[in-house]
């Protein structure tokens, strides 16, 4: 075993902006493991505030929990090359060299969204036997038409969400992935080509059946909590899925779950009056932050988006689960532009 059961590793990647939704998802993920013996939390900080790293640091001294800052690499300087820029890269870049940046005494490692919660223990995660894969995800039901018109793979690939993954980091600096991924980008940029998805479709891609897929419940999405099974499927379309029972598992006992963006729920988690199903437990755990006293955060939409948001529930539900599967199958493919999750 190349790591220790009883110290648990995570890194997430956040911006001085997101820093309230980050120590969100810390504070869940500390209240709910108080039997672990040491948490180490890695916060690759990009551009965080001094005040708002003191908040972290002392959020973490609180639980008795470890916080270590790594600066976000500027990617011009670590790839040696001034095409890779945060702007084509995209602000979570650094997943794709969590083997270089994270210290070498670290071999398995959780690397989590910002917008997850951690909602019950993570020791069947962290003990889960990787069997000499780099990487395991969950699952995102990306939708057989989507991978070959937007992802450029087999209807059929696997295809994980990057909210959630576990990390072998032996296996990663021993088979040398960050250079692979590189490699991907760099004759990518060679093309003229703009990389569309960023790190989950340079991870997903490389990795591909190296990829290990885990149970739902380690990364329940917003769609599986806002739609049916049988809605999830018709708006997806996927070759292949989680059965009904290992997503309705999840929905009653999730373990960890990503509050993305997702076109039928109006505002963001972190938004005053949020109609995310999670917005109860995103106030609960807030109220433990340093953060507790500041306003809630706020995204002014342009009128374009408040307008779009509302047209989606001006139609009867069934038709706006088809509306938006042409619009994701058949529109989107066509913008050639990055896009939110919906």
């Amino acid at each position: 075993m190349r790591y220790n059961a009883e110290e648990i590793n995570v890194v997430y990647c956040s911006s001085d902006l997101f820093s309230e939704v980050c120590a969100v998802s810390i504070v869940s993920l500390f209240e709910n493991n108080r039997n672990i013996k040491s948490i180490n939390v890695f916060i690759v900080d990009d551009c965080i505030s001094e005040k708002n790293r003191q908040r972290l640091t002392g959020m973490a001294e609180s639980y008795g929990r470890n916080i270590v800052f790594i600066p976000l690499p500027d990617p011009s300087e670590f790839y040696n090359d001034s095409r890779f820029t945060v702007r084509t890269l995209g602000h979570t870049y650094a997943r794709m060299i969590l083997g270089d940046i994270i210290p070498e005494s670290v071999e398995r490692i959780i690397s989590l969204d910002s917008d997850t919660m951690v909602l019950s223990s993570i020791d069947e995660l962290w003990r889960w036997d990787m069997k000499e894969h780099p990487i395991a995800g969950v699952d995102d039901c990306m939708g057989r038409v989507a991978l070959v018109k937007t992802q450029h793979l087999k209807e059929d690939s696997i295809h994980c969400n990057a909210g959630m993954y576990l990390i072998d980091l032996s296996v990663w600096r021993r088979e040398k992935w960050t250079g692979l991924f590189y490699e991907y980008i760099r004759k990518l940029f060679d093309k003229g080509i703009a990389l569309g998805g960023y790190e989950e479709e340079v991870i997903t891609k490389i990795v591909g059946e190296r990829m290990m897929v885990l149970p739902p419940k380690f990364n329940l999405m917003t769609l599986e909590q806002v739609f049916t099974y049988e809605e999830l499927i018709r708006f997806r379309q996927p070759v292949k899925y989680y059965s009904e029972e290992e997503i309705n598992e999840a929905k009653t006992h999730p373990v960890i779950t990503h509050t993305t963006n997702f076109f039928y729920i109006r505002k963001r988690i972190f938004e005053e009056n949020s109609d995310h199903p999670m917005r109860p437990q995103y106030e609960k755990y807030r109220l433990l932050t340093p953060w507790k006293d500041d306003p809630p955060m706020t995204i002014k939409p342009t009128f374009k988006q408040k307008f779009q948001k509302s047209v989606w529930h001006m139609m009867p539900r069934s038709m706006a689960i088809d509306v938006g599967n042409y619009v994701r199958n058949e529109v989107r493919p066509r913008l050639q532009k990055k896009r939110d999750d919906e």
